[in-house]
């Protein structure tokens, strides 16, 4: 049994129906790409010209005297030592 989407055999209005893939975006010019932004252009030279306008820009906020550490293991205690109630284990 084939699969629409498997099938060779399908009308070209049918084939415009199928999910847009990388393998059948070359034949038809189109470029899916990865979800990037484009950072500049490309000249008529072949080189890349990088547009600092078109930069993402990340603003990180200054974390001096910040008491929080980066990463909470799981395993962590969701309350402060002076709210817990300590439990004997069985």
């Amino acid at each position: 049994t084939q699969t629409r989407d498997m099938s060779k055999f399908l009308t070209k209005s049918a084939k415009k129906r199928l999910p847009l893939t990388t393998k059948r975006a070359t034949k038809q010019g189109f470029y899916k790409g990865n979800r990037c932004t484009k950072e500049g252009y490309h000249t008529s030279k072949g080189h890349f010209r990088v547009d600092k306008r078109l930069q993402l820009e990340l603003v990180i906020p200054d974390l001096t005297g910040f008491k929080l550490k980066p990463y909470i293991a799981a395993s962590a205690s969701k309350f402060p030592p002076e709210q817990r109630i300590d439990r004997p284990k069985l």
